[in-house]
């Protein structure tokens, strides 16, 4: 058997805030389900890596229904030596993100499964494409970010979403 391509050292949740909402007697629930994650490389081990991957889950109604999200769980990862670069990065992002959600799922379902209602467990998702859309968000972000300029990249990125709503 080969070595593993990608291997998950730790894990540990940074921020983990879920309210529970009454829910409504009629009408259809609607949820926005939020995805995000921020890459960091070990400062001298240049195959470790640190990925913080963050959930939000929110009502779209004025009312609020259901569950309320947001957390953020964070994995130390770590390359065999001769991994390439692009290798890495790819799948620090795919693989680590695939792997933190799954976790994710199933701590929060253990959380939720003590609260008044129903459990919380998170939808099935197609990673690739969360971690194309989050990668999208930044790139926009980037550009929108003036020469010079101070602006951060997390205002950017939510001014560049509001456009792209709109």
């Amino acid at each position: 058997m080969s070595a593993p391509a990608c291997h998950l050292d730790e894990f540990f949740m940074n921020r983990v805030n879920i309210a529970w909402h009454e829910p409504v007697k009629s009408g259809s629930v609607n949820i926005d389900y939020l995805f995000d994650y921020d890459v960091a490389r070990h400062a001298t081990e240049r195959n470790r890596f640190r990925l913080a991957f963050r959930v939000g889950v929110k009502s779209k109604t004025p009312t609020p229904v259901d569950y309320s999200l947001d957390c953020e769980i964070v994995g130390l990862f770590r390359f065999p030596e001769d991994s390439t670069e692009e290798t890495m990065q790819g799948l620090i992002r795919l693989n680590g993100c695939t792997i933190l959600y799954g976790i994710l799922r199933g701590q929060l379902a253990n959380i939720t499964g003590a609260f008044p209602r129903q459990k919380l467990i998170l939808p099935t998702v197609m990673m690739e494409e969360v971690v194309d859309e989050i990668e999208r968000e930044k790139a926009q972000a980037r550009e929108a970010i003036p020469s010079g300029g101070r602006r951060s990249a997390k205002k950017a990125a939510k001014q560049a979403k509001s456009r792209a709503e709109k």
